[in-house]
């Protein structure tokens, strides 16, 4: 809204000098230097004041009108000169390169505008730390040069406890291309509520990963081309599970290297001030997309998982081999762990049209616990904060019709209850089956 309300009124401006400079024969450039420098104030005051927040939305914005104030002082110091001759095509040119400029800085404010934050239902206060770790067992397979794969993770954890509470782990993986900081308004209520949050960076899926040496590794893109392929149905029954399941290799690899770093006995990657607070008898998976099917497939694999929650993803791992008709064939061993899948609407139409041939209602339907639930109005990005970060971002890749505040909201809550209930074995708990 404050984007748009400034787009708004920096093109107002630009009209109305133009219709002055039309309908003049004069270029008004007194009057011209005069708002540039107001302008610069005005903005200023309303960044002190904490209307604009000052950061990269706003940035280019300060500056061009730093640039445009500071020449109109020059100007206005150096003796006047006598206005050059007005001519119409010169008026217009400035009117849309100005208008153009303006657009191009005032763009990140519009896409990215100031993010109310989610509210976390608070006990204690959060603190956060990314830690780098590199997998000296496994070369990078995105990588000519071979060198050992490298992930970074964030924790997200309770700040202000006593030194000798122990809790919970929760670990998370992102969609595809997204990042470790998708759910952060999830893993700051996690954390609020006495958890420790740790949500992994998958190097070269993850749109870019932001590594603590200073290093950033960018999306792969034949995996982003690939992904979307996917999403489209580009691709036929084989090749489709093929590229899942190595998708899946991958990411599962890189969660038990995070886990055993963090439940190291020693703890040696991990700083003490994080893995004091850890509880290893309690430990909760759970991912979005992608991240959801990475979580569903170590729940099954590893001993010390105790709950896993799948968000918005197909469990690709549940698909144990393909009939000659292209079929999947469906893993009938009982899930070991309580199971939390949450659906978009879509997802949940879909897969109820499928029943029990839908990897994730399979698995719920042989765990020893299993909980279904679906958003109304949901779309693959609200479960995500995206949409209220970037709702235009957000609504290209994905989105319903639900409120986005309300949805991750509630989804917040619902993934709190359910590890709540599976790892701190909180009463009463009870889930809708739609909201």
């Amino acid at each position: 809204m404050l984007g748009n309300i400034t787009l708004w009124i920096a093109l107002g401006t630009q009209i109305a000098f133009l219709a002055c400079r039309l309908a003049t024969k004069q270029w008004q450039t007194k009057a011209m230097l005069i708002t540039r420098i107001a302008a610069l104030i005005t903005f200023s005051l309303l960044s002190l004041a904490g209307v604009y927040w000052w950061g990269f939305r706003w940035i280019g914005l300060f500056l061009l009108l730093f640039v445009l104030a500071a020449v109109s002082v020059v100007r206005f110091a150096r003796k006047h000169k006598a206005e050059k001759a007005f001519k119409v095509w010169p008026a217009v040119r400035a009117f849309i390169s100005g208008s153009l400029l303006l657009v191009f800085c005032i763009l990140p404010g519009i896409l990215f505008p100031q993010l109310e934050q989610v509210p976390a239902t608070v006990r204690f206060a959060v603190q956060t730390q990314s830690v780098t770790l590199v997998d000296t067992a496994r070369a990078e397979s995105f990588s000519a040069a071979s060198e050992p794969r490298k992930l970074t993770v964030q924790f997200w954890y309770p700040a202000d406890a006593q030194g000798t509470d122990r809790f919970p782990l929760v670990v998370f993986s992102h969609g595809a291309f997204g990042y470790r900081g998708s759910n952060l308004s999830t893993f700051q209520n996690l954390a609020s509520n006495g958890y420790v949050v740790c949500s992994i960076d998958h190097s070269y899926h993850a749109f870019f990963a932001q590594h603590t040496d200073g290093t950033r590794t960018l999306v792969n893109m034949d995996f982003l081309n690939d992904a979307v392929g996917i999403t489209n149905c580009e691709y036929d029954a084989k090749t489709t599970y093929d590229k899942t399941h190595s998708w899946l290799s991958l990411r599962t690899a890189d969660m038990n290297f995070v886990l055993d770093s963090v439940l190291a006995a020693d703890g040696g990657l991990i700083p003490a001030s994080i893995s004091a607070r850890i509880d290893p008898e309690r430990i909760g998976l759970f991912g979005h997309s992608l991240g959801g099917a990475t979580a569903a497939q170590l729940g099954r694999e590893r001993s010390d998982v105790d709950a896993v929650a799948v968000i918005d993803g197909t469990m690709f791992g549940e698909e144990v081999s393909l009939n000659p008709d292209g079929t999947v064939v469906l893993n009938q061993t009982p899930y070991p762990v309580p199971l939390l899948n949450l659906y978009n609407e879509s997802l949940d139409r879909d897969a109820k049209q499928q029943g029990a041939t839908y990897s994730n209602l399979s698995a719920s339907a042989h765990a020893i616990e299993a909980y279904d639930v679906v958003i109304a109005g949901s779309g693959h990005l609200n479960f995500t904060d995206l949409p209220l970060f970037s709702p235009a971002l957000a609504g290209m890749l994905g989105t319903g019709t639900v409120d986005s505040r309300y949805c991750i909201e509630t989804m917040n809550q619902i993934v709190l209850q359910f590890f709540d209930h599976t790892l701190k074995g909180s009463a009463g708990f009870s889930l809708q089956e739609v909201y």
